[in-house]
């Protein structure tokens, strides 16, 4: 049945936060048919199905609840966790691993797929299990008015003989979207996966995915910017050239995933599954750079009529003038041509040069009946070359690679090189220029877990035990920081992670079960959050320490013939959070690194979610959760000149504590009713409400340097330090489908309308900025924060799916 749902959601509503378009396989009697009679016989095996873990409300709710930012419980997406066959993965290469056959688990809070540490935001493990597939071959056509116009998918199982398994995938997307302008996607993934099984319980296994993409993207804006142009879709990231749309922010990614599996059962109680999987590639951010020259980006500050305050720039942006709201690409490249051969401006890529390897042993050993014990360990390495490549000089000839920001500075105008090794260098398109390192992680772990059946009462005990070291080594010396201070490898800083994790539950029935399960967890931080700025500075953050995590869970299950229920009363804790960030100070005047330190966050709610099944051919699904999201420590703030690494702040107070997390609705409720009809009939509509959003906070501007010496007046100081909080969102959504059956094979043809409503004011999301504004009534000078940053959600869209599997 849960495999089934999975199949049903996935076709019907899209997952927004991973490749955003609908999956194309439904069955619309797939969880009538395929739905198994609820058992009363009283025995173990009765009471370990209602023991399994499952995620209902994350089902329900995963694909459509309002389309907005949503951390789940509060949570930090980094604290999710998706692996396959033990090693974890990037979400590039879901498409592909549905498509080859692989069955999806997914996992909410605490809860954890046998073998698999806990993760606090919850798991999707995926596992290939080689079974005879009904239906070997798929093919699928697809049509959407979002990110993409067309796309198509085909995928082919076959047992060749001799204990051989092969299946090849193959997902394509192109074409731009109808809504938001710029905003296009051309990606191909293709799958491969090679399985042989060598006498009992011995197997062998090869995967291959190469999912090469290229994705125009949107960028946020001020209110302002949407509230002049009356486009709540308005994308500040493109421009006309010579009468075609182009997009300064593209999206170009080619990073293949090898893996290698084996499994062999060592004794009649004891295996080993052994995988090694390595991930390596290239990722590409483009966007524009300006060198002595004023910002193209149109929606900045300084060309808005709030800050220009003439009458003719807000009836250039009121009558929607590309010149004023769009970048103006031919005239960029006027620019140039008239700059004698040296760029003004140029499009740059940022570059991502990735080579991560892994490494997992587990053993498995069934003590006796009821007892099995998990054991094993895991090798990883990160390595992340990141670099500026110059991908179109505008019709310029080349750039000089120096430090454009200190050439007005009377102090450092002499310290101008980039690469000191190769001073005064010329770059021209396809070099690499502006800064060069590498950022690496090494790291191993050990686990031990014991999982304890009975027919009523199960426990789990699981530890793991980490090493991590985290190191920058520089390649370009840049003469601001020489020496060692930039170039070569930096102090290596040392972690010591660590999970422990405790679970027991007891199943008052057969149909009745309840669980409790606790966890105390440190993960070493990201490696670019240790360096105050890792693009040419060896510095690290003071005193590094691993991010801690405490989380707690009370989960209730009840099946039965009428009503499925699950609910989940959470609470989770971390506490030494790190982010660092480098930005332009406008109360020091000058480019500054950021540091914050001990960033603590408190989420604790419920979960709740049912389905009922009104009659053989009627289903209601109703879920809901409510929480409290907050900043319960004030952190601490340091900032550094960049020029120099001069103290500008340090270990400054900020009043987060109280502060909600942003991308967090607090209030979530679904209502979804479906009808399997007759002779392949089927429909299906719910209506889903986000409820008590707000943007996302920023510590600086809550330090007493900017909101104590800024806002001198009750009203500015208050302008620092309030959160502004997002509306409410709703969303309605439909969908008709129509299944043929030919035989062993079926055609089914689906079209879903998403926002029926049409609703165009629904905030996907926001920040507040980091940038202050000077305001001069006089002779006084007075400074205010920026308005917030954001993005709206798609209006009215459609998904038209036929897919034909035999």
């Amino acid at each position: 049945m849960l495999k089934s749902c999975c199949a049903l959601l996935f076709l019907l509503f899209p997952c927004a936060a991973a490749a955003q378009y609908p999956g194309d396989e439904y069955y619309p009697y797939a969880e009538r048919e395929e739905r198994r009679e609820l058992l009363t016989t009283d025995s173990t095996l009765f009471y370990r199905a209602v023991q399994s873990p499952s995620d209902l409300y994350g089902l329900r709710t995963g694909f459509n609840l309002p389309q907005v930012a949503l951390r789940r419980r509060g949570l930090d997406y980094t604290l999710e966790r998706t692996s396959l066959m033990g090693v974890a993965v990037s979400y590039r290469y879901l498409a592909a691993l549905r498509l080859l056959g692989a069955e999806e688990q997914r996992y909410a809070g605490l809860a954890a797929a046998p073998g698999e540490p806990a993760a606090a935001g919850g798991m999707r493990a995926f596992r290939f299990s080689d079974g005879e597939p009904l239906q070997p071959f798929l093919a699928s056509v697809r049509f959407t008015d979002r990110n993409y116009l067309v796309g198509a998918k085909a995928a082919v199982s076959a047992s060749p003989g001799d204990g051989w398994r092969i299946s090849a995938a193959l997902d394509a997307r192109s074409g731009r979207d109808m809504h938001v302008e710029g905003v296009f996607t051309n990606a191909v993934t293709a799958g491969l996966r090679l399985a042989r099984r060598f006498g009992e319980g011995h197997e062998l296994s090869v995967l291959c995915i190469v999912p090469p993409s290229v994705r125009g993207t949107r960028l946020s804006s001020s209110e302002e910017a949407f509230m002049l142009t009356g486009d709540r879709l308005y994308n500040p990231a493109w421009g006309w050239q010579d009468g075609r749309v182009r997009n300064s922010r593209v999206r170009r990614e080619t990073v293949p995933l090898a893996l290698a599996a084996y499994a062999v059962p060592l004794s009649a109680s004891t295996s080993l599954a052994a995988t090694l999987a390595a991930e390596a590639g290239v990722a590409k951010y483009s966007m524009l750079d300006w060198y002595d020259a004023r910002t193209p980006m149109p929606d900045n500050y300084r060309y808005l009529p709030s800050y220009t305050g003439d009458r003719e720039t807000e009836q250039a942006w009121l009558a929607r003038d590309p010149r004023c709201t769009q970048i103006d690409w031919d005239e960029l490249i006027r620019q140039n041509r008239m700059a004698g051969g040296h760029a003004v401006y140029a499009l740059e890529d940022r570059v991502e040069r990735l080579c991560n390897l892994a490494f997992d042993a587990s053993f498995a050993t069934e003590a006796d009946a009821r007892l099995t014990l998990r054991y094993g360990v895991s090798l990883r390495r990160e390595n992340t070359r990141s670099y500026k490549q110059m991908r179109d000089l505008l019709g310029a000839g080349y750039v000089t690679d120096i430090d454009r920001f200190l050439i007005d500075d009377d102090t450092y105008s002499n310290l101008l090189q980039n690469d000191l090794r190769h001073p005064g260098r010329t770059v021209r398109e396809g070099d690499r220029f502006g800064y060069d390192y590498a950022l690496t992680l090494r790291g191993a772990a050990l686990r031990l877990q014991a999982d304890y059946r009975s027919d009523r009462f199960r426990a789990d005990l699981s530890v793991v035990l980490g090493s991590d070291a985290v190191s920058r080594r520089g390649y370009y010396e840049k003469e601001l920081f020489p020496g060692g201070q930039s170039y070569g490898p930096s102090r290596v800083m040392r972690f010591t992670p660590y999970t422990l994790k405790v679970a027991a539950g007891w199943a008052f029935t057969p149909r009745r079960y309840i669980e409790i399960a606790a966890a105390a967890a440190a993960r070493t931080p990201r490696a670019g959050d240790l360096f105050f700025q890792p693009l040419y500075n060896n510095r690290t953050v003071d005193n590094p320490v691993p991010e801690r995590i405490y989380a707690a869970e009370l989960n209730c299950r009840l099946t039965g013939p009428v009503v499925d229920f699950q609910a989940a009363f959470f609470a989770a804790m971390t506490l030494d959070g790190i982010e660092t960030r480098t930005y332009y100070d406008d109360m020091a005047s000058v480019y500054c690194d950021m540091a914050v330190t001990g960033v603590g966050r408190m989420s604790c709610g419920a979960e709740a979610a049912a389905d009922i099944r009104l009659s053989y051919r009627w289903l209601l699904s109703l879920a809901a959760s409510a929480g409290c999201y907050e900043y319960i420590r004030d952190p601490r703030v340091t900032v550094l000149s960049d020029v120099d690494n001069s103290a500008v702040d340090v270990q400054a107070v900020s009043r987060m504590g109280g502060c909600e997390t942003g991308g967090a609705p607090q209030l979530t409720a679904l209502a979804e009713i479906a009808w399997f009809g007759p002779k392949g009939w089927g429909c299906r509509a719910s209506a889903g409400y986000a409820g008590r959003r707000y943007v996302e906070p920023m510590p600086l501007r809550r330090t007493d340097r900017i909101a104590g010496q800024g806002g001198i007046t009750r009203e500015f100081f208050d302008a620092f330090t309030r959160q502004e909080r997002l509306p409410d969102a709703f969303t309605l959504d439909a969908a008709l489908f129509k299944s043929f059956r030919f035989e062993r094979s079926r055609l089914t043809a689906s079209l879903m309308l998403r926002n029926l409503t049409g609703e165009a004011d629904t905030v996907y999301g926001g920040y507040e900025s980091l940038r202050v504004r000077r305001i001069r009534p006089g002779d006084d000078t007075l400074y205010a924060p920026h308005a917030s940053r954001c993005t709206y959600a798609w209006p009215r869209s459609f998904y038209l799916t036929i897919s034909y599997r035999f």
